[in-house]
């Protein structure tokens, strides 16, 4: 079954998109810089993000998800980039675990505050909602 028909959004050309999101042309062109980043990798194994970027062109992002991916692993080199969040290195996500314990934390600060006030909002006793027959004369 062929796939949807659709613009690249890396060259704009016309393609039917079979699951790589880009058309036959650019996906080998991602897959040649890819397999330039796991060379450079291979022969600078102690190499950090940004002169991996400077040395083969390649995107940080695409760096990143080769990471997460353990595509260097695979080769036997060990890679890290730092939490989004506080700088920590690691290995897969966006924030390291601190950090996502930190969040965690926060938003069950904030939902049980929420909570709180919406059970303080709500109305105790009787006399309010619906009147009955008796009180409408």
């Amino acid at each position: 079954m062929a796939g949807k028909i659709k613009n690249c959004p890396m060259c704009g050309k016309l393609f039917a998109d079979t699951g790589h999101r880009v058309c036959m042309d650019c996906y080998e062109k991602i897959l040649e810089k890819e397999a330039e980043v796991v060379n450079y990798v291979r022969d600078n194994p102690g190499s950090k993000i940004p002169e991996i970027v400077e040395a083969t062109g390649a995107p940080e992002g695409m760096i990143k998800k080769m990471i997460r991916e353990g595509r260097f692993e695979q080769i036997g080199v060990k890679m890290s980039y730092p939490c989004e969040k506080c700088g920590k290195p690691i290995i897969t996500g966006k924030i390291c675990s601190s950090c996502q314990e930190e969040l965690h934390k926060e938003l069950q600060k904030k939902a049980s505050a929420i909570t709180a006030a919406k059970q303080a909002a709500k109305p105790t006793g009787h006399g309010h909602g619906m009147y009955s027959k008796n009180n409408l004369s």
